[in-house]
C-alpha cells in the first residue's frame, strides 16, 4: 500500500479523490492548503504526491520543486482544469486535465508507482 499526499484546494474533488484512492488500497493524507502539504511532505513517508496546479499561495509545480528538494526521486502527478498554465515540466511530472474521472486518477497513481513511472 503507497502512502499518497493529495493535494487540491477544493475540498469536493479532495473528498472525492481520497475516496477513490483509499478504495484502491492507498493510504491517503489529504491538504488543501499547499503550505500545509509541505509541511506533511517534508516529515516524510510520502510515496508519491498528486497535486492541483493552481492554488493560493503556492502552484502544484512549486510544492514538487520544495518536497524534490528534500526527496529528489519523489513521483509526482499534476491534476488541473488549468494545464496550459502548467508549461514545460519535469518529463516525469503527469499532468492530468479537470475534470477527471476518479478512476483515470487511480490508473495514473498506479503507473506512477511502478517503476520508471509517472508518465
Amino acid at each position: 500500500m503507497a502512502h499518497i499526499l493529495l493535494v487540491d484546494d477544493e475540498e469536493a474533488i479532495t473528498y472525492v479523490f481520497k475516496r477513490y484512492l483509499e478504495r484502491a488500497g492507498h493510504q491517503v493524507t489529504a491538504a488543501v492548503d499547499p503550505v500545509e502539504a509541505l509541511t506533511i511532505g517534508l516529515a516524510g513517508g510520502i510515496d508519491l504526491l498528486v497535486t492541483d496546479f493552481r492554488m493560493p499561495g503556492m502552484t502544484g509545480a512549486s510544492l514538487i520543486g520544495r518536497l524534490r528538494e528534500h526527496t529528489p526521486q519523489l513521483p509526482a502527478l499534476i491534476v488541473t482544469a488549468y494545464g496550459a498554465e502548467v508549461g514545460v515540466t519535469a518529463a516525469d511530472i503527469r499532468v492530468l486535465n479537470k475534470p477527471l474521472p476518479p478512476q483515470d486518477l487511480v490508473d495514473a497513481v498506479a503507473s506512477a508507482l511502478r517503476p520508471g513511472g509517472a508518465s
